[in-house]
């Protein structure tokens, strides 16, 4: 993009263009567009009008995806978060809770407890996913929301012509304000499956013949292991979440043609997005800056300063203004021409022998090896001759998997420091509602055997 164009997308009133959108979007067997949204949505909140910042719980029906669109066109304080999540305590109501969650405290009850608080941030609000440790709330200003999603757009191409499935939950910031809104802006048509899973997936596939795709590795997985051949007409699909052993990768550019690989945060909503079939060279947006949080280094944490990013982050203390330059907490192989790679979490790395070793990593080459469907690592509370011992707690694709089976794996394709030291086998492993597997439960299931 050249400075023009640049300037060009920086002056443009991408609230009135969210307004103005052409889009028609389908969820749940209604088809509405984006304009009847709106008037649905701005209706919707005089119901609500006591709740000065509510939680909207599970985006997965026309109405409460109305009362999103309304919310950030009208820059309505709101917290958006899953159907089963427990919203903090700055929120005042929950709309779309059940109703025993309800019925748990009167609204005249909330407004005063609200009261007691006082008000956070202005702005749209996001939990994040949780991953590693306590979901925070995070702010964003939906005016910089608006503008990283028209970024998004213009980068990917989007248009008015596209068909766009989204099959992630819209309550995260990859759902949201890298599928939804880009589509939106571009006045694409629009097919939402929040809760999707293989048959709704494959439906939506031959129903909608998409364009675009926007999934995460683990419903692609179901999908790929049983679609051998190419999607006609061809269809591009945009990846985020936790990386994919390079055979379904292989797979999935089979199925798909072209993949891009997209990079974000909670804090910081889209950061970077790879070229077509390009996974290991993820290229910021423009305006956006990553670099090493050690200067002049070829592999380090990830820093990044966003022009859009968020404005305030609050886990159980009160809301602090989001730094300018942003440790990921990401390590990344940084690239000449100004890419990078992610390696994996630096808070889930460890010395061995005397090297690192990203677990992310040794996660990918274990998913590469047959019958493993899933694989988890986790540092043990003991020591071994490399150092810090490590189990890999597995999900098979096959029951014929053993424990013997792995270690030849381990023998034949892994330096001996990567090895781990224990594996467990489990049927299903658990996951967040995000779909990334769920690190905390799995490490107190079987740090200790």
């Amino acid at each position: 993009m050249n400075a023009v164009e640049r300037a060009h997308l920086a002056e443009r009133d991408w609230t009135q263009a969210l307004a103005d959108s052409a889009s028609v979007v389908h969820l749940g067997g209604e088809s509405v567009a984006a304009k009847d949204l709106l008037a649905r949505g701005r209706a919707g909140w005089r119901a609500h009008a006591a709740c000065r910042f509510p939680a909207l719980r599970g985006i997965g029906d026309i109405d409460m995806l109305a009362l999103l669109l309304a919310a950030i066109v009208d820059r309505r304080p709101v917290l958006l978060c899953a159907a089963d999540a427990t919203p903090p305590a700055a929120c005042d109501g929950a709309i779309g809770a059940s109703p025993e969650a309800r019925a748990t405290r009167a609204p005249d009850e909330r407004a005063s407890a609200a009261g007691e608080r006082g008000r956070g941030p202005d702005g749209l609000a996001v939990l994040s996913s949780g991953t590693l440790g306590t979901p925070k709330t995070i702010w964003h200003d939906p005016r910089d929301l608006l503008a990283t999603a028209a970024l998004v757009m213009r980068r990917l191409g989007l248009a008015a012509d596209d068909r766009v499935l989204v099959t992630v939950p819209l309550h995260h910031m990859y759902g949201l304000g890298a599928a939804l809104i880009p589509a939106l802006l571009a006045g694409a048509q629009v097919h939402l499956l929040p809760k999707a899973n293989l048959l709704s997936f494959n439906d939506a596939l031959r129903a909608a013949a998409p364009s675009w795709v926007y999934s995460t590795p683990h419903l692609l997985r179901t999908l790929v292991q049983r679609k051998q051949t190419a999607i006609s007409p061809p269809c591009s699909l945009v990846l985020a979440g936790d990386g994919i052993p390079e055979p379904l990768r292989a797979q999935a550019q089979l199925v798909f043609q072209r993949v891009f690989d997209l990079y974000g945060s909670s804090e910081l909503g889209v950061i970077a997005i790879s070229g077509p079939n390009q996974p290991r060279a993820l290229h910021p947006l423009d305006g956006v800056r990553a670099f090493a949080a050690d200067a002049g280094a070829e592999q380090a944490r990830l820093v990044v300063r966003h022009p859009h990013a968020a404005t305030h982050i609050a886990q159980a203390d009160a809301p602090i203004a989001l730094p300018r330059a942003w440790d990921t907490g990401d390590i990344a192989i940084f690239h000449d021409e100004g890419g990078f790679a992610i390696q994996g979490r630096a808070d889930l790395s460890l010395n061995r022998a005397g090297k690192l070793l990203v677990l992310a990593d040794l996660e990918r080459a274990i998913m590469a090896w047959p019958g493993v469907d899933l694989a988890v690592a986790i540092a043990l509370d003991e020591d071994s001759a490399a150092g810090k011992a490590i189990a890999v707690v597995i999900q098979p694709s096959s029951p014929a998997l053993t424990v013997d089976a792995l270690k030849q794996h381990a023998a034949d394709t892994l330096p001996v420091y990567a090895r781990p030291d224990r594996y467990a086998l489990a049927a299903e492993l658990p996951r967040l509602s995000s779909g990334k597997p769920d690190r905390n439960t799995i490490t107190k299931d079987y740090r200790h055997g």
